[in-house]
């Protein structure tokens, strides 16, 4: 319960202070300041602060009694409620950037300011950069080499089979090219429902990142357990040139097989 509570309040993006006063409060009702602090582990003048944001997105209230001012979440069945309209309000966000995107863009590239390489940190960035891989592939084409094991033991399940179904229902093809590991075998057995292709490297060919070319575009994705990070290159050049390599490399795993 605790674990799908707090990804609930993590995906509505309470922090991890907020999540702890959250949980305090579902349980205990209502609570003064020190109480709460205690009870949730937190700094005291931390706590001020955390439980005022938690006001202002409406997840809790104060009351005065008797010139005490107590606080209290609301209650455990407002919650669906709550997600429900932050829903709906999101929804309605992303309705109005649609309107304006167009016009956004032209300013953008009026003012050419549109960097020609782009650094994403960490896990969420790395998602926030396959996105682009996606959103900005008019050729409907992906060539990745693909370090599989790497992204198996890095990336959550869940997002991975995201990824891929959204990919399939833009109907993006991808060809793959991977080492020859377990991950890669059972991967490459969901090719004819995944639009996918997969080669597989001799085995003494290996590496752990990925290297993905789609249109223009270059991304290369590094998931180091100290700092996994993504860098997303737009140039026509470096693009082709990787393509060339890519091909030539299917090429020679065909001949190969034959």
């Amino acid at each position: 319960m605790i674990t799908i509570l707090r990804k609930v309040f993590s995906d509505l993006g309470l922090s991890d202070k907020e999540i702890q006063a959250m949980f305090v409060l579902l349980q205990e009702g209502s609570l003064r300041v020190p109480a709460v602090a205690k009870k949730a582990r937190l700094n005291r003048t931390t706590t001020y602060g955390i439980l005022k944001s938690l006001t202002e997105r409406g997840l809790v209230s104060s009351a005065d009694r008797g010139g005490i001012i107590e606080y209290q979440s609301i209650p455990p069945s407002h919650i669906i409620p709550f997600i429900e309209r932050k829903r709906d309000e999101l929804q309605d966000r992303k309705d109005e950037i649609k309107e304006i995107l167009p016009e956004l863009k032209k300013v953008r590239e009026k003012r050419d300011i549109l960097p020609r390489i782009r650094f994403f940190e960490g896990i969420e960035g790395i998602k926030q950069a396959y996105e682009d891989t996606l959103e900005n592939n008019k050729e409907k084409k992906l060539l990745d080499f693909t370090g599989t094991d790497a992204i198996f033991k890095k990336m959550d399940k869940g997002w991975i089979e995201y990824y891929v179904k959204k990919r399939t229902r833009l109907s993006i093809k991808c060809i793959a090219i991977a080492p020859d590991t377990q991950w890669s075998r059972v991967s490459q057995k969901r090719d004819g429902e995944l639009l996918r292709t997969t080669k597989l490297l001799p085995e003494k060919y290996t590496f752990d990142t990925e290297i993905d070319i789609y249109d223009n575009n270059v991304g290369i994705f590094s998931f180091s357990e100290d700092q996994p990070i993504a860098i997303l290159i737009e140039d026509e050049k470096i693009a082709h040139t990787l393509k060339t390599l890519f091909y030539y490399t299917e090429s020679t795993l065909d001949q190969d097989q034959d």
